[in-house]
């Protein structure tokens, strides 16, 4: 005899049935296809497809382009104004503080060309604002350089540059950096560091009386501004350093302290300043500013 369903029963198992189908995981979206543009030309170009390609193909998120540029992708995405695809580089990992071949990150390609989407990105991904690059030069340096400096370098870097356009992006990524300044000064190394760069002894003076710590430190460096007065000869500078109770001890990532620097040998602080991208232009200046700074640090020993 078979048995009898109740309309109940038969409308639990269906019930059931349909759970189960319903229940079921999703098939995994399949991989992405293999990359048909570099990491690059995606970014600058706000592929984000061709960019989710590259990573799943294994490619470094920050490594920098192979031609003459030597950016990162987050910089060829300022450059292009992709703002989309800058942020996919930063969700997906990409370092907002990498660095490109001159020491700049992609905050200064965006101030360069008011890129300010893009900078939003940036600083929402916590770029340090203060990074300068090799040349000394941060992102509000270059926000506020003269149009005709601008046109100069644009033309030089073959890119089309809209002066109503840039003028009005940079001066919202300034009001962004100052936003962040208070934040982000790294105890005013960055004032202080400029100011040895530059052979500015009132400006050292004035951010050292503003708060700017002695102490304070380089962010990809470790390096203190008396190690860097030291290596630029910069005695005057030093001597306020010291004054303002610089450590004589503190070292750089390199484990090297200021006295070290100012006793190098005239031939290895060429290759450093050449290094860095810094111009001699009075080496005997250089060289009896470090001999000074050297008998300085050394009568406090």
């Amino acid at each position: 005899m078979v048995p009898r369903i109740t309309t109940c029963a038969a409308t639990t198992l269906v019930l059931l049935v349909l759970t189960a189908c319903t229940t079921q995981p999703p098939e995994p979206p399949p991989p992405p296809p293999e990359p048909t543009m570099d990491l690059w030309t995606a970014a600058f170009e706000g592929n984000t497809a061709e960019l989710a390609a590259n990573k799943h193909a294994g490619s470094d998120l920050d490594a920098l382009s192979p031609n003459e540029i030597q950016a990162t992708a987050l910089t060829m995405a300022a450059i292009g104004g992709q703002s989309e695809a800058a942020q996919w580089l930063v969700d997906n990992g990409a370092n907002v503080n990498g660095l490109n071949s001159d020491g700049s990150t992609a905050l200064n390609a965006a101030a360069f060309l008011g890129r300010a989407g893009v900078a939003k990105v940036l600083i929402d991904g916590g770029v340090d604002t203060t990074i300068r690059s090799w040349e000394g030069v941060s992102a509000a340096d270059i926000a506020q350089l003269d149009w005709e400096t601008t046109e100069y370098i644009a033309a030089m870097l073959q890119l089309t540059v809209d002066r109503e356009t840039v003028e009005s992006g940079r001066a919202k990524i300034l009001a962004m950096i100052s936003g962040t300044s208070e934040a982000s000064t790294g105890g005013g190394y960055e004032e202080i560091a400029y100011a040895i760069l530059m052979g500015d002894s009132a400006a050292a003076k004035t951010a050292l009386a503003g708060g700017a710590d002695a102490n304070s430190r380089d962010p990809n460096l470790g390096s203190t501004p008396l190690i860097f007065a030291a290596l630029m000869g910069r005695a005057e500078i030093a001597k306020m350093l010291l004054a303002a109770g610089a450590d004589i001890n503190a070292t750089d990532n390199n484990g090297t302290n200021a006295l070290t620097v100012a006793e190098l040998d005239w031939e290895t602080t060429q290759d450093i300043l050449a290094m860095f991208q810094i111009p001699v232009t009075n080496p005997e200046a250089i060289k009896k500013g470090q001999a000074q700074i050297a008998k300085m640090i050394r009568a406090k020993m």
